[in-house]
């Protein structure tokens, strides 16, 4: 609630068209937020009126996208609450759950309390509850990879069993959103970007560089986000085999000079 930045009604609603464009005051906050009409909303769900939270929730997030809303990020890693929570800045996440709710109490603005059953994500290890939350993220470009693979089902080089799943891969295909391929964990490849502490530029490369390369400055520091499992066992060719020079498939070494063996047994990392 605390990062609340619209509410949101369906725009076929009759009930709440004349409040469209107008705003409303968040409670706690003391924060004007807008009344926006999308058609994520269900009229027919509860009173038809959701607020919307982009910066901790999927589906919000893509609403706040569609209209340009502030994305307020409450939480910290330790699931604390933020400077951008106001006066429950520092608070465990539960602990603001029971002020808040005796703060609304005590304001005259809750109506009543009731049990609800909806899906919560949770950890699979530690069974603690998971908390949707927006943070910088590396993806990976799909659509130049996605149009050649469509080619290549559609012309035939590769038969799908059975006949139905060649439609669902064809319309994954075409709907296909950007991979995020980092991930926050101890173990795994580490992402080759090295962000600089002077002007806040990224710097990619293939070797550890010592300096920035676009101000020069030496306080370079390596992203800490390690890649995808998936990603990283897409690498496993390649780094067997070492790339990125030329392999030989007659034996088990790699060929810096493609012209000391035969053509037949040179295979390039490419064509993996």
């Amino acid at each position: 609630m605390l990062g609340d930045t619209a509410v949101a009604v369906n725009p076929e609603d009759e009930r709440y068209q004349r409040f469209v464009g107008k705003h409303v005051m968040l409670p706690l906050m003391d924060r004007e937020i807008p009344v926006i009409a999308d058609s994520y909303v269900d009229r027919e769900f509860g009173t038809g009126v959701v607020k919307i939270t982009p910066a901790h929730d999927p589906n919000d997030f893509e609403v706040g996208k569609r209209h340009n809303l502030p994305e307020i990020d409450v939480m910290t890693n330790d699931a604390h609450m933020s400077a951008a929570a106001g006066k429950y800045a520092g608070l465990d996440r539960f602990e603001a759950r029971k002020q808040i709710v005796a703060d609304l109490e005590a304001l005259g603005l809750l109506e009543k309390i009731e049990d609800i059953s909806h899906a919560v994500g949770v950890c699979d290890r530690c069974k603690s509850e998971v908390e949707p939350r927006i943070s910088t993220q590396w993806f990976m470009k799909m659509k130049p990879l996605a149009a050649p693979a469509k080619e290549t089902v559609l012309g035939g080089l590769i038969e799908v069993v059975p006949d139905n799943q060649r439609t669902i891969l064809l319309n994954w295909l075409d709907n296909i959103r950007d991979w995020c391929i980092s991930r926050q964990l101890w173990w795994g490849h580490r992402i080759p970007a090295w962000h600089c502490a002077t002007c806040r530029q990224i710097t990619v490369a293939r070797e550890t560089p010592t300096a920035c390369q676009h101000c020069g400055s030496p306080q370079i520091e390596q992203e800490t986000d390690v890649l995808d499992t998936w990603f990283s066992s897409g690498l496993l060719p390649f780094t067997v085999f070492g790339w990125p020079n030329w392999f030989c498939t007659a034996a088990p070494r790699a060929c810096s000079d493609p012209a000391a063996i035969p053509a037949a047994n040179i295979v390039a990392p490419s064509a993996i």
